[in-house]
C-alpha cells in the first residue's frame, strides 16, 4: 500500500487496523445488528497526478451503546467526591449519553461492505475495539466531479434495515492551505487547566464555541482553507464533537482523537499529555500533503506550543504559522515561550487571547 494511504490510516486511528479491501458481490451486505450502531469518520482523499490514483481513507467504529448503570452511578459517585460535581435533571441526558459512549460495547469481527462511486468494497472485520479502516484505491478521473467538495459512501445493510450510516471524504488539492486546531480551549470550552470544570463540561454541560472562533475558521474557509482537528479527546465522544461543530457552523473537516478503551490499560490514554498522542496525527496529516502550507492553532493549556514548535522545526517548509490561545491570561506568555520557540523564526507564531487579534484575511497570514 502507499505509503501516505498507512499514514492516513495510522493519523486517524493509532491503532492496529485492518489495510485490506475487496470488490464485493451486487448482494453482499453489512452485518451490523439491530441493536448496534456504526458511525463512518468524515476523512479526507488525495490524488496522486503521477500515478492518476485517488486515494479514499474509509474509517468508522461499530458499537453497543452501554446501558451499565451500575458503571455509570460508579463513575458519578467519583466525580462528586472527588469534585463536587452532582448530577441533576438538566445535566442527566447529557452524562448518561456520554458515558454510555464511553463505556460502549465495540463490536468486533463485524463484515464491513461499503458503496462508493457505485461499487460495493468489501472491507476486512472490524477489531477488537470495535474500528475498521483501509484506503480505497481508484481512477482520479471517476472523483474529478467531487473538486473540492466531499466525495460520500455509505455502509451497505441489509434490505430489511432501513437504516443509513452515511459517510464522506474531503477531496484535498495536492497543493493549497490546511489549517490543523486543536478542539479543547481552542475552539470548546474545556478548561482543560481546571479538573473540576473539564469534567463538567465533558460530561454534564453542553458544549460550547469559543467565541469568535467559527468566524474566524469560515473566513478562512472561504478563501480556500481547507480543516483537520487534532484533540486529546476519546474517538468515543466523535459524535457528539461532530453534533457541537455543525451547531455553531465550524467548517467541515476531520477528526483525530485518542484511542480510549475502559476494558484494558489504553484507558489511561485519557490522562496522557498532548505530547503523547498529538504529535503522530500531525506527522501523518503533514506526510498526506507535503505540497500544502500548515497553519496550526492550539492553546496554552495542553502544551501544544510545545509540540507546535517541535513540528514547526521538523517540517519548517510546511509550517506557515503558530497560534496560541492565551487560556488563562497570562501576561507574560510571549516570554514564556521564546525558549519553546527556538530555531521557529518570531513571524511564524503569536499567541492571542481573541480571535479578533488573529488576521482573517489567509493570504496576509501566508505572507508574513
Amino acid at each position: 500500500m502507499n505509503p501516505r494511504a498507512i499514514a492516513s490510516i495510522v493519523g486517524i486511528l493509532s491503532s492496529a487496523v485492518s489495510v485490506r479491501y475487496g470488490l464485493a458481490g451486487s448482494k453482499s451486505v453489512s452485518n451490523i445488528g439491530a441493536n448496534e450502531h456504526a458511525v463512518l469518520f468524515t476523512s479526507n482523499s488525495w490524488i496522486d497526478s503521477q500515478s492518476g490514483t485517488c486515494y479514499i481513507p474509509i474509517n468508522g467504529w461499530v458499537y453497543k451503546r452501554s446501558e451499565r448503570r451500575i458503571v455509570r452511578a460508579l463513575f458519578g459517585e467519583l466525580l462528586q467526591r472527588k469534585y463536587g460535581l452532582s448530577r441533576s435533571a438538566e445535566t442527566e441526558e447529557n452524562f448518561k449519553h456520554r458515558t454510555s459512549l464511553l463505556t460502549a460495547d465495540e463490536e468486533q469481527g463485524k463484515r464491513i461492505v461499503i458503496k462508493l462511486l457505485g461499487k460495493r468494497y468489501a472491507i476486512e472485520n472490524s477489531a477488537s475495539n470495535g474500528h475498521f479502516a483501509t484506503t480505497i484505491e481508484v481512477d482520479a478521473a471517476s472523483v474529478q466531479q467531487f473538486a473540492g467538495q466531499s466525495i460520500p459512501f455509505e455502509l451497505v445493510l441489509r434490505p430489511s434495515d432501513s437504516r443509513r450510516f452515511k459517510g464522506q471524504s474531503l477531496l484535498i488539492g495536492e497543493q493549497g492551505v490546511s489549517v490543523i486546531s486543536d478542539i479543547d480551549d481552542t475552539v470548546k470550552l474545556s478548561y482543560v487547566t481546571d479538573h473540576k470544570k473539564l469534567f463538567e463540561s465533558s460530561f454534564f454541560n453542553d458544549f460550547l464555541p469559543v467565541e469568535g472562533m467559527s468566524d474566524l475558521y469560515r473566513k478562512w474557509e472561504q478563501s480556500g482553507a481547507r480543516f483537520h482537528y487534532v484533540s486529546s479527546s476519546p474517538w468515543q465522544l466523535y459524535e457528539p464533537l461532530v453534533d457541537f461543530m455543525n451547531a455553531h457552523d465550524f467548517p467541515n473537516a476531520t477528526l483525530s482523537l485518542k484511542q480510549v478503551r475502559y476494558k484494558d490499560e489504553t484507558f489511561f490514554n485519557l490522562f496522557k499529555s498532548a505530547t503523547k498522542t498529538k504529535p503522530q496525527a500531525i506527522e501523518a496529516i503533514l506526510k498526506i500533503y507535503p505540497n500544502r502550507k500548515f497553519i496550526l492553532l492550539g492553546d496554552s493549556g495542553e502544551k501544544d506550543a510545545e509540540v507546535y514548535a517541535s513540528i514547526a522545526r521538523n517540517h519548517e517548509p510546511q509550517i506557515a504559522k503558530i497560534y496560541i490561545r492565551n487560556i488563562d491570561g497570562s501576561a507574560d506568555l510571549n516570554a514564556r515561550y521564546e525558549p519553546v520557540f527556538e530555531g521557529v523564526s518570531k513571524s511564524k507564531w503569536q499567541t492571542f487571547k481573541s480571535p479578533a487579534e488573529i488576521d482573517p484575511d489567509l493570504k496576509s497570514v501566508l505572507s508574513h
